[in-house]
């Protein structure tokens, strides 16, 4: 009978769990179905009107608002309205003025200089002017040209082979290699070369001379195929292989020194929002490049394939190609940051006013008012910031634990001044004095060496028994004295130099006192160093000033001290000798923790300490090489964000506080039997802690301990205060484009519900399973 009103009575909790936590991933699923398609529309556009001979387009160049474009059977072509219409250059008679097929261009100071595979190069110093035949002779092999004035040219070619042509004739120019040259680009007087095997060669002098530059190590064996030297901060090149090179100014060390393999993030497909990555290339044989920004450049390759990066590129979108996948576009011209076309095989030619970037079709006109085009909008950010928030709650929470535990320890320690007295005075301060004699003298012995050092220990525990031996305190006393008085008078230069007190003073009636330990961790101003050493050498110099007044009056005891205060005859009682340091230490770390904001904190940690930068880039650096899953994680997706690193700090410093005096309460409510026992059974303290009290705290306190993660959970929405993308700064995005502001903050919420009913219920399930037989009103249970 008792057994069937056990089973009637069972609460439906559990049951109510199952169908809560179900309801919660119909939202979780909800919330990452599958957006709706966006359409795109190809920025680039086929020009009418060009001459249909089928000849080859190989190259084009932009010059004083037209653009040049020339191919095979040295066809040219010139347009004057950004490439929308185009008419053939020929000569009196009305033939190609030449007749070998160009290959390569170059434009600037007011002229233009092609070039043929063959030796052919044509220089026209002006947009009225005449070609000029200045060739090579018939059968050289040139792979590519640069003006560096409207009359001296550059030309590469193969096994190494440079040509500098100065007005008057060629000059060879010995470059010590022997690799095949692709590509010249030169920025006033500086120029680079490009070339198999990973060649790099700069100039300084206008291609008088030229120095080996050494390429990423990673493309070393590759062919690089295009270089556009674009500013004097800025070289991009591109291999046959689609990775992309890099080369910047860096504070003093000047562009075209050190060059970098771009880590391409993602490459999404034309008229998608899926991507690959990560990708060491673009995947495709690349043609040319052309930079148009100092962050956007576009590439060609065969297949149709044209792409776009606006970000030095991380992250490559494919653009959409109106004449297909069998064309093959070999160059652009751009006439700005927007207006360019770009020359194919067959003697097609595509013009762009928008630098040939898709344009997704009724973008303008989304209406945010239906609740379905809100949550196709909304859903990825916000579980990008849902995502973002369990990282932070997660690191957070085990650095919190971590801290809580050592924290509850050492406010429970129950070693005090005395103690540490009776031990200095006979066992570790003579252990101090014989272990380096017996080390040294050890290698003298015949017989093992270790043994007479544990006995002589031992011999040592056994006299901390013994009567004080007052003189020796004393003697340590002064020295913690001397060594204090030395801290402070070296810090005092330092506060004179703060001017607290109105004044170069040390006026110490001022209550200004109070901020002395913001101005010791940054003495120099808010652009100078940050000092931690300045403050925490201020508190360790008055510890030993303090300790070592206190160890200098020792008589013998350890007596309460008191004083007569002299009116009304009162008398004032304390035992310095029974401070536990340890306990001392842990109760400023969580005063000032649990009695300063939170938000302050943040703010405090990210921009005045500045802890992210301080942890975080250390660690990218050391993890570096690092390929275990974990690690890389740790260094791609946490070190390598400062925000993300001071948030994970705020929150676990803050939170293991709070779980100290949690933990530390669940300690005390352990029997003191229950370290009795462990100490007869030979324990230490920390071992009986360890293994005894803690495993029983922990059980004791996972009620309490999961209120204060769940705090933690909701407290995480400040990090969006220092700038981190969680989930409540996702959500002041969006309301900042929709307006949508009861929809936007009713999905948060319902999102950080998910999140902390998910921890509850965990919680709940980890509190049954570790109950305590017989401890309690439900221990029966």
């Amino acid at each position: 009978m008792q057994e069937r009103v056990s089973r009637s009575t069972q609460p439906m909790a559990p049951r109510v769990s199952r169908i809560i936590t179900f309801a919660s991933l119909i939202v979780l699923v909800g919330l990452v179905s599958p957006s709706q398609a966006v359409d795109y529309r190809s920025g680039w556009y086929i020009a009418e009107g060009t001459p249909d001979q089928g000849q080859d387009l190989l190259t084009a160049e932009s010059l004083d608002g037209e653009i040049w474009a020339f191919g095979s059977d040295a066809i040219i072509l010139r347009s004057v309205d950004g490439g929308r219409t185009w008419e053939q250059q020929l000569d009196i008679e009305g033939e190609n003025i030449f007749t070998e097929d160009i290959h390569h261009s170059d434009s600037g100071f007011g002229a233009i200089v092609v070039a043929g595979d063959s030796g052919l190069v044509l220089l026209k110093q002006e947009s009225g002017a005449d070609w000029t035949d200045i060739s090579l002779p018939t059968g050289t092999q040139v792979n590519g040209v640069s003006l560096t004035d409207n009359q001296s040219v550059v030309a590469v070619g193969a096994g190494g082979s440079i040509w500098n042509y100065n007005g008057n004739g060629w000059e060879y120019i010995t470059a010590g290699v022997d690799a095949d040259l692709m590509a010249v680009s030169f920025f006033e007087e500086r120029g680079v070369v490009v070339g198999a095997s990973g060649t790099i060669l700069f100039s300084e002098d206008s291609g008088a001379s030229w120095d080996y530059r050494d390429s990423p190590s990673e493309s070393s064996d590759s062919t690089i195929v295009s270089v556009d030297f674009f500013s004097d901060v800025r070289i991009y090149a591109v291999t046959n292989e689609g990775e992309v090179l890099k080369s910047s100014r860096v504070g003093t060390t000047d562009v075209g020194l050190l060059w970098e393999r771009v880590a391409i993030e993602r490459h999404y497909p034309p008229g998608s929002t899926e991507f690959d990555g990560p990708l060491t290339s673009v995947g495709v044989e690349v043609n040319s490049i052309e930079v148009v920004s100092t962050n956007k450049f576009l590439l060609t390759g065969p297949d149709g394939y044209i792409s776009m990066s606006n970000d030095g590129g991380n992250i490559f979108r494919q653009q959409i190609n109106p004449l297909g996948n069998q064309s093959n576009c070999r160059d652009f011209a751009m006439l700005g940051n927007f207006d360019g076309v770009a020359v194919c095989y067959g003697g097609d030619i595509l013009w762009t006013d928008r630098a040939g970037e898709d344009e997704q079709v009724g973008f303008e006109v989304v209406d945010f008012t239906h609740f379905g085009n809100f949550v196709d909008y909304s859903k990825e950010m916000l579980i990008d910031g849902l995502k973002a928030t369990v990282k932070i709650v997660m690191f957070g929470i085990v650095l919190g634990f971590l801290l809580g535990v050592n924290l509850a320890m050492m406010k429970t320690a129950p070693t005090t001044l005395k103690d540490i007295a009776q031990k200095l005075d006979r066992y570790y301060l003579l252990s101090l004095i014989l272990i380096p004699l017996l080390v040294i003298g050890a290698p003298l012995r015949e017989r093992n060496p270790v043994s007479p050092i544990f006995a002589s220990l031992r011999n040592l525990s056994a006299s901390s028994t013994r009567p004080l031996n007052v003189w020796a305190l004393r003697v340590f006393g002064i020295a913690m004295l001397g060594l204090g008085i030395k801290l402070i008078l070296d810090i005092l230069s330092i506060v004179r130099g703060l001017g607290l007190g109105g004044g170069p003073g040390l006026d110490i009636d001022d209550w200004e006192f109070i901020y002395l330990p913001i101005g010791l961790i940054s003495p120099e101003g808010i652009n100078g160093e940050i000092y931690f050493g300045n403050f925490f050498s201020l508190l360790f110099g008055i510890a030993l000033i303090l300790l070592g007044l206190l160890f200098m009056t020792v008589r013998g005891g350890f007596p309460k001290r008191e004083v007569r205060l002299p009116f009304r005859g009162i008398i004032i009682k304390w035992n310095p000798w029974g401070t536990r340091p340890l306990n001392s230490i842990a109760t400023v770390y969580t005063d000032i923790f649990r009695n300063t904001p939170l938000l302050v904190q943040f703010l405090f940690i990210h921009f005045g300490v500045q802890l992210g930068r301080l942890v975080g880039d250390p660690g990218v650096v050391l993890l570096e090489d690092s390929t275990n899953f974990f690690l890389v994680f740790l260094r791609d997706g946490i070190l390598d964000d400062r925000t993300c690193v001071s948030s994970i700090f705020a929150l676990g410093l803050n939170s293991g506080a709070y779980q100290c005096e949690t933990i530390r309460g669940a300690i005390s409510a352990i029997p003191s039997g229950q370290m009795e026992a462990g100490r007869s059974i030979g324990l230490n303290y920390m071992q009986t802690m360890g293994l005894v009290i803690m495993p029983q705290a922990i059980r004791i306190c996972i009620p309490p301990m999961g209120n204060e993660m769940v705090n933690l959970v909701l407290n995480s929405s400040l990090a969006m205060i220092i700038g981190y993308s969680e989930l409540t700064r996702k959500a002041k995005l969006i309301n900042a484009v929709t307006f949508q502001l009861f929809w936007g903050w009713g999905m948060v919420l319902v999102s950080y519900f998910v999140v902390t009913w998910t921890l509850a219920l965990f919680l709940r399930h980890m509190e049954k399973k570790t109950r305590i037989p017989g401890l309690g009103i439900g221990g029966g249970e």
